[in-house]
């Protein structure tokens, strides 16, 4: 992976802070790390927008003690699969118009179970599909989503989510753009919160 910048050269493994250079030695110490910010951030709020600047907030919350890059968007190609994410070029342009459509949505406050699934599932589809980090874009969609989610009144266990089902999900909404498949992965796990 000599083209790729964000690698330490001759190497697969990212570069980062702790100066690590085995990817797997990385991957376990960042599961660790992330892991701990995700708890943290399931018990308190993110100050922000619902906006591009609001999940890179997000993204340097989490992968911010591990990579100088955390919270910036990413400037090259990735795919996964079959699947090219957004090019690098339209991510700001990508993500200014999903986040004008989320406030023109008023950011599903007060919608009833059924439109919030599917707005919020279409959501999550999107984001996915324009994968604006070079890592750690699940994890940060995820804690987005969740903090949206309260904001709107509904709790999301995602905790309850198969990962392997996720990505199965997340690459069938990629390649249909129908979000039928992430609306029955999330419904048994998004729950009204009692006030």
């Amino acid at each position: 992976m000599d083209d790729d910048p964000y690698c330490w050269p001759g190497t697969n493994c990212l570069r980062n802070k702790l100066g690590i250079r085995d990817a797997e030695e990385l991957a376990a110490v960042e599961h660790t790390i992330v892991g701990l910010q995700r708890i943290r951030l399931t018990t308190r709020s993110l100050p922000g927008a619902f906006d591009t600047a609001h999940l890179q907030r997000f993204h340097r919350a989490l992968f911010g003690d591990i990579y100088d890059w955390a919270g910036t968007i990413r400037n090259i190609r990735m795919a996964k699969g079959t699947s090219t994410f957004c090019l690098p070029q339209f991510l700001h342009e990508q993500l200014a118009e999903l986040f004008a459509g989320l406030a023109a949505d008023g950011y599903l406050i007060g919608l009833a179970r059924g439109p919030f699934l599917e707005r919020f599932a279409t959501l999550y589809g999107e984001l996915n599909a324009l994968h604006p980090f070079r890592e750690g874009n699940g994890r940060t969609q995820q804690a987005f989503l969740r903090q949206l989610a309260a904001a709107a009144g509904w709790k999301i266990r995602w905790d309850d989510v198969d990962k392997q089902d996720n990505d199965e999900a997340c690459a069938a909404y990629f390649n249909t753009q129908k979000a039928k498949i992430l609306i029955d992965l999330l419904a048994p796990t998004v729950l009204p919160i009692i006030r």
